[in-house]
């Protein structure tokens, strides 16, 4: 058998495989002769069918087999023996499979990429500067409560924040369509509920109000046989709401599982909360501004397998949080360009971490690990039993372990970056801001 192959430092390998015919007709004799010992053939006893009749009936079907497995075995002994790292599937295109001729294919396939790592003290990363304010702290408070508001009846002009049950009924071309129209049904103004100028519409208006509101759907529209198209809605008020704000005492805090007795003690619960969730917002905004820095200096081929099979992860993910089934998952729902280019980060990210654990033999450390699976477990009534179950699940516990590997390299690469600090408030912190 002949092999060749490229560049062993190319992600992308060709080669080219010959086998000599006389291999393959000594093994397809070979089979033949094995299957004429127990082929039923009518007219013929078990076993006893003249070979010629065997070949006859026997011999494309077992000669298919004899070549694929030829091939196959020969290309993976030679990717073991040349020592590369196959991603993915090769693809294995025949040539030449005439009778009594060699045998050639022609093979193309990616590998894991070679990578060589850039001095990590030359990295650098973000670093949020932030904290919890007393506005923040109001502001938390008052959403709490909007969430356990009371909605009571108003006689004066709706405004931003107001509820209005209204009827409704939807005319694209002075014709109703389908899901256009409702009625009683509640709307708040500057939910963002529903299609821009809808609810902007609303404001001004009384009890028992109509109004026409002239729109558009936008152009990505949910359903694509609306997307850009002008709707008219027919408006008639039915009710217009306020909310009421519960008080801020004993009973209120109970209800919503804070022990505190007044309201000092209920601000310094609030204030602990967000400072906690603070502290691992910037931890993470960290990890990602280091791992973007790492990604960011150092550049090779990834393979395009990777990306594809991490491509297909994010989306089971996606469908899975919609509680949809992934097999039913359509192109059109989850379309490949969502998400390629945070699939093509994460492999990137994921190989130069790879190469960082393999040079400085990076194992799971045992306290971290145990100070992870302790603070999933809080999170439950009974926090000993998934401790245990955790502990007694090998699946489980690995997935934990390269979690706590993966921290153990951030932390290494932020305590070599040089950190570049900018402040930001609570807010922009929790809404994204970088």
């Amino acid at each position: 058998m002949k092999f060749s192959f490229s560049n062993k430092n190319e992600v992308e390998q060709k080669l080219s495989i010959t086998i000599p015919a006389k291999e393959i007709e000594s093994e397809v004799t070979s089979k033949l002769n094995s299957a004429k010992k127990s082929a039923k053939i009518k007219g013929f006893r078990k076993g006893k069918a003249p070979l010629d009749v065997v070949t006859k009936i026997y011999e494309p079907e077992i000669r298919r087999e004899v070549i694929n497995d030829a091939v196959s075995k020969n290309f993976f002994d030679q990717v073991e023996e040349k020592g590369l790292k196959l991603v993915g599937r090769p693809n294995l295109t025949p040539e030449t499979l005439d009778k009594d001729k060699d045998i050639k294919f022609k093979a193309t396939f990616e590998v894991y990429p070679e990578v060589k790592l850039n001095n990590l003290s030359k990295l650098s990363y973000t670093k949020i500067i932030s904290y919890v304010g007393v506005n923040d702290i109001n502001k938390t408070i008052e959403n709490i409560q909007k969430k356990t508001c009371s909605w009571h009846p108003k006689n004066e002009t709706s405004s931003r924040g107001d509820r209005l049950k209204i009827d409704y009924i939807g005319t694209m071309d002075g014709k109703e369509f389908e899901g256009g129209s409702a009625n009683d049904f509640v709307v708040e103004i500057g939910s963002k509920s529903m299609i821009e100028g809808f609810e902007d519409g609303l404001i001004g208006l009384k009890k028992d109000n109509k109004k026409v509101l002239e729109l558009n759907f936008p152009d990505d529209y949910g359903k694509s046989n609306l997307a850009s198209k002008e709707v008219n809605f027919k408006i008639e008020v039915k009710e217009v709401l306020r909310s009421v704000l519960p008080d801020l005492n004993e009973d209120f805090f109970r209800t919503i599982g804070v022990k505190a007795k007044n309201t000092k003690e209920f601000r310094k619960e609030v204030k602990e909360q967000l400072e906690e969730d603070l502290i691992v917002l910037l931890k993470n905004k960290s990890k990602s501004s280091i791992l973007d820095s790492l990604r960011e200096a150092n550049s090779f081929e990834v393979p395009k397998a990777m990306v594809e099979s991490e491509l297909n992860n994010m989306k089971v993910d996606v469908a899975r949080r919609m509680g949809v089934d992934p097999k039913d998952v359509k192109e059109d729902l989850f379309p490949k360009e969502t998400f390629e280019e945070e699939a093509l980060k994460r492999v990137t990210v994921g190989v130069l971490l790879n190469k960082i654990i393999e040079e400085k033999e990076i194992k799971a450390d045992g306290e971290r690990v145990k100070q992870i699976v302790e603070e999933r477990a809080a999170m439950y009534k009974e926090p000993q039993q998934v401790v245990n179950w955790i502990y007694s699940n090998e699946e489980q516990l690995r997935n934990i372990e390269s979690i706590s590997i993966e921290e153990q390299v951030v932390d290494i690469l932020l305590s070599k970056a040089k950190p570049i600090e900018k402040e930001l408030t609570y807010e922009e912190c929790v809404s994204g801001v970088n």
